[in-house]
């Protein structure tokens, strides 16, 4: 991947699915609706409002919970992505909002591949 540049598939890049803030992917009303069973799992609430949870790669590495990485295969994929919120809906590969998770974050996907292939038996 290069840094400046989105890739041409999503699933080599993960970008906008890494965050240190747990307040990182917004959760509606609606999305917890599309959620379904798994909202529960899913979703943390800070105050009244929802948000995807983040859980840890390292300690300093954060993920959103439904981010797959396959480490062998190099790729990310979003486990509910027919079902994904809406903000996450609304951010279009190759624009300005993609461009500028990218640049502020290209390097935790490389790093959690990384730490990944590492912990591999």
């Amino acid at each position: 991947m290069v840094d400046d540049e989105p890739p041409d598939d999503c699933m080599r890049c993960g970008a906008c699915c890494f965050s240190g803030s747990p307040r990182h992917a917004r959760v509606t009303g609606d999305d917890h609706e599309r959620l379904g069973d798994d909202a529960e799992r899913l979703v943390a609430w800070i105050g009244n409002l929802a948000f995807m949870r983040i859980e840890a790669v390292t300690v300093d590495l954060h993920k959103c919970i439904a981010l797959a990485i396959d480490a062998a295969t190099g790729t990310f994929a979003c486990s509910i992505y027919e079902r994904r919120p809406e903000v996450c809906r609304d951010l279009e590969q190759g624009s300005g909002a993609c461009r500028g998770e990218l640049a502020a974050k290209a390097n935790r996907p490389k790093r959690a591949l990384t730490v990944l292939a590492t912990r591999r038996p």
